[in-house]
């Protein structure tokens, strides 16, 4: 049994260098267990940091969670060399900055993967783009490794100057989260962001707040969030699942369409006064196959905490 990819709503950020946050981490419920090499490590606690990496990849899918590690471009190659080992999904890169980094990450990788048995490619990247540079280079970027599934602004709004506005909200962040989207679509990558309002900027958000930046997020094109608490996962995990009246619409709608253009080649039709389009129309299945994904994944981690065997990639 394989993790389904498709749906990787929640990412909770955890430091390895808290052994207690490593351990509990299973059973918070999250589709995806970031194991955290950079912001939440001391620098004189990086060393034991990698060191005691290894041993924690396995046992953090033991409740059917992926499995990332976060790293420091700086320091690429120590971070990888401790994490690229059989049990890893992928790499989270923060501050991503330009298409050379990225490259670098990229050969780094294959070269673990070949020296540690592990099938090429199988390593994936998220890239944070946390700068001004790495915004600015965003499509070089997020084009320059194959490998890459997803991005984030990641802790964008430590990095840029992203000041507030008399609103309370942040200078810059919807425009950058918009753009994000936009430039996932171009790229073929998932975005990976909730829509957060003042006072909250995401990482201690409490869960009501969590979920409604979800859906606000869901709604614009994200597909999942990074958090830093347990009480987050569950709330990102609903608010990036379509409901059931969203999927029993969406149903609606494909039938409704399919059945006005079963005997004809009008690519626009009218169904109950609203005027249906292949783009609607394909709106509509995309909500129908996340709500699968989501479906998936869900019985993929309640098979493994039913104890069915998951096998180490």
């Amino acid at each position: 049994m394989t993790a389904p990819s498709a749906a990787r709503r929640s990412w909770l950020l955890t430091p390895v260098s808290h052994p207690d946050r490593v351990s509990n981490a299973p059973s918070a419920g999250a589709d995806v267990i970031v194991l955290d090499l950079v912001e939440f490590v001391a620098e004189p606690d990086k060393p034991a940091a990698r060191d005691s990496l290894r041993d924690c990849l396995v046992p953090a899918r033991s409740t059917g969670a992926e499995v990332f590690v976060q790293i420091d471009p700086e320091l690429m190659l120590a971070d990888l060399t401790s994490a690229v080992w059989p049990g890893l999904d992928g790499i989270v890169v923060t501050r991503a900055e330009t298409p050379e980094q990225v490259a670098a990450i990229d050969g780094i990788i294959s070269d673990l993967e070949s020296l540690r048995g592990m099938s090429p490619g199988s390593v994936e990247l998220v890239l944070s783009l946390e700068t001004a540079q790495g915004n600015h280079n965003g499509f070089e970027v997020a084009t320059a490794s194959s490998r890459t599934w997803g991005l984030s602004l990641g802790r964008a709004d430590l990095v840029m100057d992203l000041r507030p506005e008399p609103s309370g909200e942040t200078h810059l962040m919807q425009y950058l989260m918009q753009r994000l989207v936009t430039l996932a679509s171009a790229t073929g990558t998932v975005p990976l962001s909730a829509w957060w309002r003042f006072p909250d900027r995401g990482l201690l958000a409490t869960p009501e707040n969590t979920l409604a930046a979800a859906q606000r997020g869901r709604r614009i094109g994200f597909r999942g969030s990074f958090c830093v608490l347990d009480n987050q996962v569950r709330p990102l995990n609903a608010g990036f699942t379509p409901s059931e009246s969203e999927v029993a619409a969406a149903h609606a709608l494909c039938e409704s369409y399919a059945s006005a253009t079963a005997s004809g080649t009008c690519a626009t039709v009218s169904v109950d006064e609203r005027v249906l389009t292949p783009d609607i129309v394909g709106q509509a299945a995309n909500t129908i196959a996340l709500a699968d994904a989501c479906l998936t994944r869900d019985r993929f981690k309640t098979a493994a905490v039913e104890g069915i065997p998951i096998p180490v990639p």
